[in-house]
């Protein structure tokens, strides 16, 4: 995977972890929806380990 590519999937997760943020500060009366925004908070975290892990395999050595 490109460089470019890497950077734009790492964009994406950004915004949608502050997406999520917002979700979660938003549901504190909806105990559910704050534990679901939790869940795919940690979700995207995974995402973005894995990404970072495709990043390092494709660096030029």
């Amino acid at each position: 995977m490109d460089q470019a590519t890497v950077e734009d999937l790492r964009q994406r997760l950004a915004r949608l972890q502050e997406e999520l943020a917002a979700l979660a500060a938003q549901a504190k009366d909806f105990p559910a929806l704050e534990r679901g925004a939790r869940r795919a908070g940690a979700a995207l975290a995974m995402m973005e380990l894995a990404l970072g892990a495709s990043a390092v395999e494709v660096s030029p050595r």
